[in-house]
C-alpha cells in the first residue's frame, strides 16, 4: 500500500500555552516513593503479574514508551499504551495526560486500534485538549488514521471524532492566494482533509464529504485548474470531485497521495477513459520532476495496473525508463521490463524498449545483479533484431556485457554492426570488449575442436558422425577467426604499438596469452618494460597468466610478492593460480591459495570476489585445457564454493548456469546436478526454455547407466522437477 510523503511544518501558534505541562512527572505524596524503571524492568514486571504495572508514576510509563520506540520495540510500545488504558489505576486525569504526549510526540508506531481507543477515551473523558490535538502537531493523528486509500474497521468511528473540529478549523486557514511566495506549502490539514474526502465517499457518506469539498474550493485550495480540468461527462458527483481531489493533489505535489487514491478509482472504474486519462497524468508527475526510486516504483505500480484496460502511451514508458536511470531505481526498471515482455501484455501491445543510456544501463544490471538472466537474452536479441541504437560512449560495454553473458551470437551481430563506420574505433579498440570476445570466441573454438576430436577417434566413421565433424570443425575455424579478427583489429586501432596506452598493451597482452600466441604476449609487455613503467596490478595478473602456465608454485611466490610491493591480489590473481595448480596436479598450492583467499581483508572474501574468482578459473580451464582439465577446475570450484559456505551466490545464477553447461559438457552428471541445486535453483525461472533445456540435459546424464549414483537417482530427479516426465517417457510404448 503506497504511503504519502511526510510534510513538516511548524507546530501551530494557537496550540493552547498549558498543552505540555504536567506531562513529562506528576510527583504525589502517593507516587513520589516510585523510580522511573527500565524497559527491561517494566517487561519483567509485565510477564511476571500484569496488575504489578497498574500503579506506576506517570514518568515510568512515558520513559518506557518513548525509550521502546527508540529501540524499535514497538510491540512493547503498543503494550504500554494499553496498560495506561486498562491497567493504570490513577486518576483518569493523569491517564489522560498521559496519552494526550504520547498522541502528540508518537502516533506512528501504533496501531490504528489503539489510537482510535485513545481518542475516544480523551473525548468521553471531555479533554479540552482533544480537538487540538486532532487537527494541529503536523495532522499526525489524522495521517496515521487515513494516509491509506483502503477502508479500515476504524475509519468510520475515527471520521466522526475527526469531522467537526476539521471543518471548524478548515474554517479558519487563510487562502493559498494571499501568500505570494512561489514555494508555498499548504497547511498539513489540505493533505488530510483531501484524505478525508476520499474516505468519506468510499463508505458513502457524500454530504459530509462535499462539505469539506466545498471549503476547499471557497479558500482556493482545491485549484481552479482541477476543476477546470475534470471531466464531468459521467453526471457521477462522487466520481467528479473525487478525480477534482486527485488533480488538486497533483498541484500541491501531494503525488503519493494522488496515486493511493487513483489505485482504488481504477479498481472502481477500470474502463473509465477519464480515470485513465488522470492516472497517466499522474504517472507523468511521478517521473518528471527529481523521481525518487519510490516514485519510480509507484509509477510501475500504477502502469501495470492500468494496461488491462488500456495501452500506456510508449512516451510514458520512455520517460520511465529515463528516471529509473535517474533515480538508480535498477529492480524498478527491471520489473517493468519484464511486464512488457510477457506474451499476454505482448499480445495486446508492443512496448518500447529502454531507450538511450537506459538501454545498456539496464543491460549491465542484468549482467552483473540481476538473477533474471532470460531478460537479458531478451534484451540482446532485441538490441539485434531491431538494431536498437546504443549510445556511443556505452556501445563497447553493451557488447562486453552481452559476451560476458555468453550470447555470443548476439555480440558477433553486434560488434561486427558497430565496429564498422565512423564510430567503429570505440568498439576495436575498447580492451575490456577486446578482451571478452577473444575469450568467448576462443572457448568456443576449443570446445568444437574438442567435440570433433573426439568424433574423429571413434572406430566407425558413419556419414551422420562425418557431418557432425564436418560442423564441429567449421564453427571451431569460424569462431577462432573472429576471435584473431578481433585482435587484430585492436592491434591495427592503437598502432604504432610503442606509443599505446599501458592498459592497452596489457590487455593485448593477455588476449595473445589467451589464444596461445605467447610471444606475441611478451612482445606487448615488452614494450611496458623498455618505457621503464611501473607495474599495476593488472600487469602482475597478465604475467601471471603466463607464469602460471609454467610453473604454479613460482607464479604462488609472485602472488606473496606483490604483498611487499603494495600490490592486494584479487580473484583474477588467484583464480589464473588456481587453475594452472589444478591442470598440473599441484593441489598444495591449491591449498595455498585458498587459504590466502581467507586471509584477503582479515576476514572471509566477498560474494563479488568469490564469484569473480570462479568467472576467472572456469574462463582459464575452459580457454586452455581438455575435457579431463575442464573436470578438475570444475572439481576445484566446486571445492572453493563448499570452502566459503556463509557466502551465497544464488543471486549470480549466469555462474551457475555457467558451471552447469560446463559440467555438462563434462558428461558429469553428479557434479552438473549439484551446481544446479547449490546454485540456480532457488534463483533461476522455472519457466524459462534455456532453463528447462538446462534440467532435462542434467536429468539425461543422471539416467545414463553409467551414473555412479543410483541410489539417489529418483531424489535428484524429483528435485528437477522432472521424475514424473522422465517416467513418461520411460514407460511410453516405442514404435
Amino acid at each position: 500500500m503506497l504511503r504519502s510523503d511526510p510534510i513538516a511544518i511548524d507546530t501551530p501558534s494557537d496550540t493552547p500555552s498549558n498543552f505540555w505541562e504536567g506531562y513529562t512527572r506528576e510527583t504525589t505524596p502517593s507516587t513520589a516513593r516510585h523510580r522511573t524503571l527500565t524497559v527491561e524492568e517494566y517487561e519483567v514486571h509485565r510477564e511476571r503479574d500484569p496488575k504489578s504495572v497498574a500503579n506506576l508514576p506517570p514518568s515510568s510509563y512515558l520513559s518506557v514508551f518513548f525509550s521502546a520506540v527508540e529501540q524499535n520495540r514497538l510491540d512493547l510500545a503498543e503494550s504500554v499504551v494499553v496498560d495506561i488504558l486498562d491497567r493504570y489505576e490513577g486518576q483518569n486525569s493523569s491517564r489522560c495526560k498521559m496519552l494526550e504526549q504520547i498522541l502528540a510526540k508518537e502516533v506512528w508506531p501504533l496501531e490504528r486500534g489503539t489510537i482510535l481507543r485513545v481518542l475516544q477515551h480523551l473525548n468521553d473523558s471531555s479533554r479540552p485538549n482533544l480537538e487540538s490535538l486532532l487537527t494541529h502537531h503536523d495532522g499526525n493523528i489524522a495521517r496515521k488514521m487515513l494516509h491509506h486509500a483502503e477502508i479500515f474497521d476504524t475509519d468510520r468511528p475515527f471520521l466522526r471524532l475527526f469531522y467537526p473540529p476539521l471543518l471548524k478549523r478548515l474554517g479558519t486557514i487563510q487562502s493559498p492566494k494571499k501568500f505570494k511566495i512561489a514555494t508555498f506549502q499548504p497547511p498539513h490539514l489540505i493533505y488530510v482533509s483531501f484524505s478525508a474526502i476520499h474516505k468519506l465517499i468510499s463508505m458513502s457518506f457524500n454530504e459530509h464529504a462535499l462539505n469539506i469539498f466545498q471549503i476547499l474550493v471557497d479558500t482556493g485550495y482545491v485549484s481552479l485548474e482541477a476543476l477546470h480540468n475534470v471531466d464531468n461527462s459521467s453526471g457521477n458527483a462522487s466520481l467528479i470531485i473525487s478525480m477534482v481531489v486527485i488533480r488538486s493533489c497533483l498541484h500541491w505535489n501531494y503525488r503519493a497521495l494522488a496515486a493511493s487514491l487513483i489505485t482504488e478509482l481504477i479498481t472502481a472504474n477500470p474502463t473509465d477513459k477519464a480515470i485513465i486519462g488522470l492516472n497517466i497524468d499522474i504517472i507523468h508527475s511521478l517521473l518528471i520532476s527529481h523521481p525518487t526510486t519510490r516514485d519510480v516504483a509507484t509509477s510501475g505500480h500504477l502502469i501495470r495496473r492500468i494496461h488491462p484496460h488500456s495501452p500506456v502511451p510508449d512516451s510514458i514508458i520512455r520517460l520511465f525508463y529515463n528516471s529509473a536511470v535517474a533515480a538508480g531505481a535498477k529492480e524498478e526498471a527491471e520489473d517493468l521490463y519484464s511486464f512488457t515482455r510477457e506474451d499476454k501484455v505482448r499480445d495486446t501491445h508492443r512496448y518500447p524498449p529502454p531507450p538511450d543510456v537506459a538501454l545498456p544501463w539496464l543491460m549491465k544490471h542484468f549482467a552483473t545483479a540481476s538473477s533474471h538472466t532470460h531478460l537479458s537474452r531478451t534484451l540482446a536479441t532485441e538490441a539485434v533484431d531491431d538494431n536498437l541504437w546504443i549510445p556511443t560512449p556505452f556501445r563497447a560495454q553493451f557488447i562486453a556485457n552481452t559476451a560476458a553473458l555468453g550470447y555470443a551470437t548476439h555480440a558477433r551481430a553486434l560488434w561486427e554492426r558497430h565496429v564498422m563506420g565512423r564510430d567503429g574505433a570505440v568498439v576495436a579498440g575498447n580492451s575490456a570488449l577486446m578482451i571478452r570476445m577473444v575469450s568467448l570466441f576462443w572457448n568456443m573454438h576449443r570446445t568444437n575442436f574438442e567435440k570433433a576430436s573426439a568424433l574423429e577417434a571413434e572406430e566407425e566413421q558413419r556419414p551422420e558422425v562425418q557431418k557432425k565433424i564436418t560442423k564441429y570443425r567449421k564453427a571451431s575455424e569460424d569462431a577462432a577467426a573472429l576471435a584473431e579478427r578481433v585482435r587484430h583489429a585492436f592491434v591495427f586501432h592503437h598502432a604504432p604499438l610503442e606509443n599505446a596506452q599501458h592498459w592497452d598493451l596489457t590487455s593485448l597482452a593477455r588476449a595473445c596469452f589467451i589464444v596461445g600466441k605467447l610471444s606475441e604476449g611478451y612482445e606487448a609487455l615488452r614494450y611496458l618494460f623498455k618505457r621503464k613503467e611501473s607495474p599495476d596490478l593488472y600487469d602482475c595478473n597478465v604475467a601471471l597468466s603466463a607464469v602460471s602456465q609454467l610453473n604454479p608454485r613460482l607464479a604462488a611466490k609472485m602472488i606473496e610478492k606483490m604483498t611487499t610491493i603494495g600490490l592486494q591480489p584479487d580473484s583474477v590473481s588467484f583464480g589464473t593460480v588456481l587453475h594452472y595448480a589444478v591442470m598440473q596436479g599441484e593441489r598444495e598450492v591449491v591449498d595455498i591459495m585458498i587459504e590466502r583467499i581467507r586471509e584477503l581483508g582479515n576476514k572471509d572474501v566477498s560474494t563479488k570476489t568469490l564469484a569473480n574468482l570462479i568467472r576467472s578459473s572456469l574462463t582459464l580451464g575452459e580457454e586452455n585445457g581438455s575435457l579431463e582439465t575442464l573436470q578438475h577446475t570444475l572439481a576445484n570450484i566446486m571445492h572453493l564454493i563448499k570452502s566459503f559456505p556463509e557466502l551465497n551466490l544464488s543471486p549470480q545464477p549466469y555462474i551457475g548456469k555457467a558451471l552447469v553447461y560446463a559440467a555438462i559438457r563434462t558428461r558429469d552428471g553428479a557434479m552438473a546436478y549439484n551446481f544446479w541445486k547449490l546454485l540456480l535453483k532457488k534463483a533461476a525461472q522455472w519457466g524459462d526454455k534455456e532453463q528447462v533445456d538446462l534440467r532435462h540435459g542434467i536429468a539425461r546424464l543422471i539416467q545414463q547407466p553409467s551414473f555412479p549414483l543410483r541410489e539417489h537417482r529418483k531424489a535428484m530427479l524429483v528435485q528437477l522437477g522432472l521424475w514424473k516426465s522422465m517416467r513418461r517417457e520411460r514407460n511410453a510404448p516405442t514404435t
